[in-house]
């Protein structure tokens, strides 16, 4: 598998994330009930495990008082920016690719004010068959190949998101993004376009016959843990002993007719005695195992952002997901050592 994030910022928090001046907003949102707000010169960064191709899709949407609206997507080696994709909300804006700092393509599909707009972006890195292809909702709108190294750097590290309107700090502008997504190109599967994609969570909503760890007050248990956003320590389940287990029953998906590409578990959780221990996110379809996401070490602050295991089939039949599953699927947390 290849997919490296997939992020909706459902949790409507910014916990794990790289960012500056970018805060949740429930008010505006492409999928879900939640997007990321980037206002004035904020910026949101997604590290990568030096990459020389990769494929992201991310929705953008733009408001404020700024004659011209944008945003910018620069691919970088550490502080240095390879290329870059700049989008425009004008009746006359539209996509621009660049290798460094020169412009070497232009869209044609305009991005029209107050409206989200499905930005999809290749990159291959090289100085003689590079390329830079960008599709505007899933219609390709711009490619250059040829030389994408602007300098000695060969490979891509991260990727800056960040307002950039009136030609400069994006001042009075706030630019949403939602139902963020980025593959390499390894693997056999995601290992090309993202395509269009909708992110959103399904909360606990009930406790399950498997109820170990010791609630913070005397109640059910999944209403402790069903903060959206979290309350931090005002509510909350722990353990301490190893393979305990709080199992929980999810909400209904709401979903029709949807092709439904992977699942995951996320969880905010820290370790009150900072010694570095261990949770696992459990997830458990209708008629099957219990499925763990592995260890994941917690430090003594919600600083982390915990997952479990991406999921792109149904493990009890190793078929797509369907929406009668996923209204029957449950979740959880193991404590671990």
């Amino acid at each position: 598998m290849t997919r490296l994030y997939s992020e909706g910022f459902e949790m409507q928090d910014t916990v794990g994330l790289d960012k500056f001046a970018c805060y949740e907003s429930t008010d505006e949102h492409r999928s879900g009930e939640a997007s990321l707000n980037i206002i004035g010169s904020g910026t949101l960064r997604y590290d990568v495990n030096d990459l020389d191709e990769l494929y992201f899709r991310i929705a953008l949407k733009a408001s404020g008082t700024n004659t011209t609206r944008a945003a910018k997507i620069s691919w970088r080696n550490g502080s240095t920016v390879l290329g870059s994709a700049n989008i425009v909300w004008t009746s006359s804006g539209y996509i621009t690719l660049y290798v460094g700092t020169t412009a070497v393509a232009v869209g044609t599909i305009s991005n029209l004010e107050s409206n989200w707009t499905l930005i999809e972006v290749y990159v291959k890195i090289d100085d003689a068959t590079g390329e830079i292809t960008a599709k505007v909702e899933g219609i390709q709108d711009g490619t250059f190949s040829g030389d994408t190294k602007p300098g000695a750097d060969t490979v891509i590290d991260n990727l800056l998101i960040s307002n950039y309107s009136s030609g400069g700090i994006g001042a009075n502008t706030a630019v949403y993004i939602d139902d963020f997504a980025l593959n390499d190109t390894a693997g056999g599967v995601d290992d090309s376009w993202c395509g269009d994609g909708h992110i959103i969570v399904l909360k606990p909503n009930g406790d399950t016959a498997t109820i170990d760890l010791t609630p913070s007050a005397a109640v059910d248990h999944y209403t402790l843990v069903d903060d959206i956003r979290m309350d931090g320590d005002t509510t909350y389940v722990e353990g301490s002993v190893v393979d305990e287990e709080d199992i929980y029953d999810l909400e209904a998906c709401g979903l029709g007719e949807v092709v439904i590409t992977r699942i995951w578990t996320e969880a905010r959780a820290r370790d009150t005695a900072a010694t570095g221990k261990n949770i696992a996110l459990i997830t458990k379809a209708s008629g099957g195992a219990e499925v763990s996401g592995g260890d994941v070490a917690l430090p003594n602050s919600y600083t982390k952002k915990v997952l479990g295991a991406e999921e792109i089939v149904n493990p009890v039949d190793s078929a797509a997901w369907e929406v009668a599953d996923i209204d029957a699927l449950q979740g959880g947390v193991r404590t671990r050592s």
